[in-house]
C-alpha cells in the first residue's frame, strides 16, 4: 500500500492504483488544462481512482503534490529495504 498525506487528503492506495494515479499526475499539464474558479484561481481538476471525487490544485499545489508523489516512490523503498511496512507490525 502506498500512503499518501498532503494538506487535507489521506489517501491509501495499491501499487497500481498509485502507479496509475501518478502517471496521470505526472502527466498532466497545468498550462494546458487549468481553468480560473469562482476565486479567481486558476486550477486544474485531477481525476482520482474513485471515478467521483477529483481533485483541483493551483500550479503550485499540483507541484507539491508531484514531489509528494515522488518522495512516496522513495518512502517504500526504504520500508523495502528495511523490510517493514508503515501500519503494520512487522
Amino acid at each position: 500500500m502506498f500512503y499518501i498525506w498532503h494538506n487535507n487528503l489521506m489517501l491509501s492506495l495499491s501499487p497500481d492504483d498509485f502507479f496509475n494515479f501518478k502517471n496521470i499526475i505526472e502527466n498532466t499539464s497545468f498550462d494546458e488544462t487549468s481553468m480560473p474558479f469562482p476565486d479567481k484561481k486558476e486550477r486544474v481538476l485531477l481525476p482520482t481512482p474513485d471515478q467521483d471525487i477529483s481533485f483541483a490544485f493551483t500550479n503550485e499545489e499540483l507541484k507539491s503534490f508531484r514531489t509528494l508523489l515522488n518522495e512516496a516512490v522513495f518512502m517504500k523503498e526504504v520500508y523495502s529495504l528495511m523490510g517493514t511496512e508503515p501500519g503494520t507490525n512487522r
